[in-house]
């Protein structure tokens, strides 16, 4: 039996006024849920709609279909049934539909190659409104080439004899930005060991440019592995585009 698509209500009725706006919300985007209650659902729709986008939400429990064809995010714990069921599903296209997983560094290690665009160690509000004031702007423009992907993963940071840990935040073809388990201050030239989703493990050499606490902004160095970062990027053109395909290069 398909799923019907339930539209939630606004935050408010004058959001466009109190966000200083006369435009109304007009887009639109579905996000399904899947092993989630509704409440987390009704959690994106209000950060969503705080940024004018309306959301439909989709409910949906593992062994249950979905009439759905454009899908644009989904949102599910990282555990096996929740993983298996998404692979599954008709709708779902890898570097098309954004992930927001739920979960710890032990669960994006063991599913680093789904592609988790974004990784929620809790269902709190503030988390879900961080994981959302990250991904609107891309899901509303879409990829260029000189944007970065939102995608999480371990990294490995060697540093003078140190090795550091973290996890990805975003990824582009010059550079990266990652949040550190540590709040350390690393040397002008690091090197990077990551897998990175459908392209496999990389090993690269990179200095830092900025930070803000324990978040830090990586520049890689040229290197071999150039062309197959602008490839990645360029795959992920489409992200949270349902069903459409990147034109060639």
């Amino acid at each position: 039996m398909g799923i019907k698509k339930r539209e939630l209500p606004l935050v408010s009725s004058n959001l466009s006024t109190m966000a200083g706006r006369d435009t109304q919300l007009t887009q639109k985007l579905t996000l399904a849920g899947i092993h989630v209650n509704r409440s987390l659902l009704l959690r994106f729709a209000e950060s969503f709609n705080r940024c004018d986008v309306t959301i439909h939400t989709v409910p949906l429990q593992a062994g249950q279909s979905n009439q759905n064809r454009k899908i644009n995010a989904c949102v599910l714990p990282l555990n096996e049934i929740a993983v298996g069921w998404l692979k599954k599903s008709s709708w779902f296209l890898p570097r098309r539909t954004m992930i927001y997983g739920i979960g710890g560094l032990k669960e994006l290690t063991r599913f680093v190659d789904l592609g988790i665009n974004v990784l929620l160690e809790t269902s709190s509000y503030l988390s879900i409104q961080a994981a959302v004031a990250a991904t609107q702007p891309l899901l509303s423009r879409g990829i260029g080439m000189c944007t970065r992907v939102p995608i999480a993963m371990p990294v490995k940071i060697e540093a003078e004899g140190r090795v550091l840990a973290g996890i990805t935040k975003n990824v582009g073809s010059g550079g990266m930005a990652v949040k550190l388990f540590r709040n350390v201050a690393i040397p002008q030239n690091v090197a990077l060991s990551f897998v990175l989703p459908g392209a496999g493990l990389l090993s690269l050499s990179a200095s830092p440019r900025w930070y803000s606490g324990r978040l830090v902004g990586l520049r890689f160095q040229p290197s071999v592995h150039g062309k197959t970062l602008s490839q990645w990027v360029h795959e992920y053109s489409l992200l949270g585009c349902g069903g459409q395909r990147p034109s060639p290069d």
